[in-house]
């Protein structure tokens, strides 16, 4: 190959470099203009749903919420390293909370391709980091079901159509019960990516399923509380307000995740929300209830990110250089 190929060469990855700079750009002003947007529309309620429910109850919820995410970010980085990739704490931390907020965009497509975006620059596979995501989306509904049965017995004594839940939890437990069928959900991202062989990817085993599935109970237990400060501040009975909570708002979450047209599941959460919940509030303190959880869990993804990020190049910033006079031990060179 001539000089000149080389040079043109180079210069066409420098320019696809600069394009996909500029669309993950665009993809997160995007995004913090839709979350603006959701915010700021609901400015002229939000003060009197704050003033309602106490200030120190809601900043409780937001820090329940945003500490329920960070097993999800560990589960995630298990199940990438049993996919054969393991990636540096800060890579890892700026690859899972960056990909993450591109959820509040139209479509579903979005977290999985920005995980393979994030991967090119690192030198990692972008198929097996978005098949990670998708598996790790999988393996949440899972979880978020088994603990949505926290709420069963409050909720199928107001509506017996809630026993279909069992169904639910019983086909969502067969891929951890026979692990080769994630291959499927990790084929999906393959297809998004068109990047399939058509060669099965490597699976992890099912201790590593278990644990992942085990790091995404806990995270769905701890981001549930947030629903239960929120009922007892509102008036609700303190023992249903923690299952329901815990409950009522996995179930919400899960059927979010399964709207992929509407950006972070909007409209089909607040539906599920209100259902269990209706089951301890009525009138404006329900309403209250599913408006305010939208709200601070945005909050909390917007302040866990930006600390996540943060600390990272804080960290980065305070490790030590080496001297460019010294040798590869420290010394300075002879």
């Amino acid at each position: 190959m001539t000089a000149v190929e080389h040079a043109q060469r180079a210069e066409g990855r420098t320019t696809r470099q600069r394009v996909f700079a500029a669309l993950r750009l665009t993809a997160y002003v995007l995004v913090l203009g839709l979350l603006g947007y959701q915010l700021w529309r609901v400015r002229h309620g939000l003060g009197d749903s704050l003033r309602l429910v106490g200030w120190g109850n809601a900043s409780l919820a937001v820090a329940l919420a945003a500490v329920g995410g960070m097993p999800g970010f560990f589960g995630w980085r298990m199940l990438l390293a049993g996919l054969g990739t393991r990636l540096p704490l800060p890579a890892a931390i700026r690859v899972f909370f960056l990909a993450g907020v591109t959820r509040y965009l139209p479509g579903g497509v979005w977290p999985a391709v920005a995980h393979a975006a994030l991967a090119r620059p690192l030198g990692e596979p972008p198929a097996r980091l978005a098949g990670a995501f998708v598996a790790s989306q999988g393996l949440g509904v899972v979880a978020g079901l088994v603990v949505g049965l926290v709420a069963l017995p409050r909720l199928v004594a107001s509506s017996a159509i809630w026993w279909v839940l069992l169904p639910l939890v019983a086909a969502a437990l067969v891929p951890l019960a026979a692990p080769r069928l994630l291959a499927s959900l990790l084929g999906v991202a393959q297809r998004i990516l068109r990047r399939g062989e058509g060669t099965a990817p490597a699976l992890p085993g099912r201790r590593t399923l278990l644990g992942v599935t085990g790091l995404m109970t806990v995270g769905w237990l701890i981001s549930g509380l947030h629903v239960t400060v929120l009922a007892v501040a509102l008036g609700a009975p303190p023992a249903g307000a923690m299952t329901i909570g815990i409950g009522g708002f996995a179930l919400s979450t899960v059927a979010g995740i399964f709207t992929i047209v509407m950006p972070s599941g909007l409209g089909a959460r607040e539906a599920v929300l209100g259902l269990t919940v209706a089951t301890l509030l009525t009138g404006p303190g329900l309403i209250t209830l599913v408006a305010l959880s939208r709200v601070l869990i945005t909050v909390a993804d917007i302040a866990g990110t930006g600390i996540a990020l943060g600390v990272v190049a804080w960290s980065g910033r305070r490790r030590p250089r080496p001297s460019p006079l010294a040798g590869p031990q420290g010394t300075s060179p002879s």
